[in-house]
């Protein structure tokens, strides 16, 4: 009788070990679960080949291919969505096979991280996704894809209905200006496929509450930035203390947020985006990398390589201003940015020169040449740059007698 009921105890435990091993492997393969997921949007197949549902406990890699199924070329954006528990500092870098490569930090709302990407009929994107947090934490997210048919009046697609898009510049930004009607050409930002203007332009006009304003981009995110056409009322220093430079602490972003903003735009700040500008104060024996880049190189870029502040108002970068057909060679009056009524200097966002006194910004001059040796401590223009947020839809053509309106 012992013997059975020994014989009968080891059973039940060994049954008893089966359960809890097939629960804690059952539990494993919830949680590390992954499937290749075959989605449709439009013409194009998306290929999340570790699935669209992600789950990350530190870092994790993730794939997946957009696909143009049809001949024609096609626009669609990148979205995360559905984020839980993101918590810490999380980065994340986007990269795919041909000209994106995004790296910023994971937000806890819904977001686009990429808009407009445009592709050929018949070709192939591969991206790789690699999530990275510093803290151990286990959060999740859902990884969409989805096509702009570009059939709506929003402001982005609205700019490239009216223009043809083009791969490159008629001139060399950098070395040459500007002083033809470019067009709308396609580069590369933080956030992936950015579209500007450059040279002579005549249909990128937008008025808001009875002021001018000039289409200088379309952002990778799909949110339109624009220049005011001319400067504000009052000419301003940059800083008061040479040794707190930064466009955050300065006196312009002190005025521009306090008063400039309420008093333009009060009737329509739920258009303007909180943007990332970028300041681009990366310092090397007392010169920002920014002047040897723009200045000795001749490398602009729409890529931010310093420091962003968060903001509704902000500048245009030296980089911005070149790409719009300015150069640090000779003055230029035959480009958007040019405006006969602007009679002084004003002021740009990027840094160029430091030294134990005295700090310089890059500034644009009245006759639209890129200055790298005027004191921040000098009282210069003011040219506010907003950013209209991507869902924002217009009406109108862009020329002088047809300006975009918000609607």
């Amino acid at each position: 009788m012992r013997k059975i009921f020994k014989r009968l105890l080891r059973l039940i435990c060994f049954f008893l070990i089966i359960v809890i091993l097939i629960g804690i492997f059952y539990f494993i393969y919830i949680n590390i679960k992954e499937e290749a997921d075959i989605k449709t949007s439009g013409t194009l197949s998306i290929n999340y080949t570790n699935g669209s549902k992600i789950k990350v406990s530190k870092t994790k890699t993730v794939k997946f291919s957009v696909i143009n199924s049809s001949e024609e070329e096609a626009f669609y954006y990148i979205e995360f969505k559905n984020l839980k528990n993101i918590k810490g500092n999380i980065k994340y870098n986007l990269s795919n096979d041909k000209d994106i490569n995004i790296i910023d930090n994971l937000n806890s709302y819904n977001t686009i991280i990429s808009s407009y990407i445009s592709i050929q009929g018949g070709e192939t994107q591969n991206y790789t996704l690699v999530l990275d947090s510093k803290d151990n934490i286990k959060y999740s997210l859902e990884l969409s894809v989805n096509m702009e048919n570009l059939e709506t009046n929003t402001f982005a697609e609205v700019i490239l209905n009216n223009n043809e898009i083009k791969e490159k510049p008629l001139t060399n930004p950098g070395t040459s200006i500007a002083t033809t009607d470019e067009g709308l050409i396609k580069g590369i930002d933080d956030y992936g496929i950015t579209y500007y203007f450059r040279g002579k332009v005549l249909n990128n006009n937008v008025l808001i509450e009875n002021n001018n304003y000039k289409i200088v981009r379309i952002n990778g995110d799909g949110s339109v930035k624009l220049v005011l056409d001319g400067i504000t009322d009052s000419l301003k220093k940059y800083y008061e203390n040479a040794t707190d430079y930064t466009y955050k602490n300065s006196i312009i972003n002190t005025y521009l947020n306090n008063d400039w903003l309420n008093k333009a735009l009060s009737k329509s700040l739920f258009y303007i985006a909180n943007q990332k500008y970028c300041n681009d104060i990366n310092i090397k024996n007392n010169n920002f990398l920014a002047l040897s880049r723009i200045k000795i190189d001749n490398i602009p870029s729409f890529v931010c390589l310093g420091d962003k502040i968060a903001s509704k108002v902000g500048l245009l970068t030296v980089d911005e201003a070149i790409y719009a057909g300015a150069t640090l060679n000779e003055d230029n009056k035959d480009f958007y940015l040019y405006n006969e009524n602007i009679a002084t200097n004003y002021y740009l966002m990027t840094s160029a020169n430091i030294d134990d006194t005295t700090y310089y910004p890059f500034v644009l001059s009245s006759n639209g040449k890129v200055l790298s040796n005027e004191k921040g401590s000098s009282f210069h223009g003011v040219r506010p740059v907003i950013t209209i947020i991507k869902t924002a839809t217009v009406s109108g053509s862009g020329t002088v007698n047809d300006p975009y309106v918000l609607t």
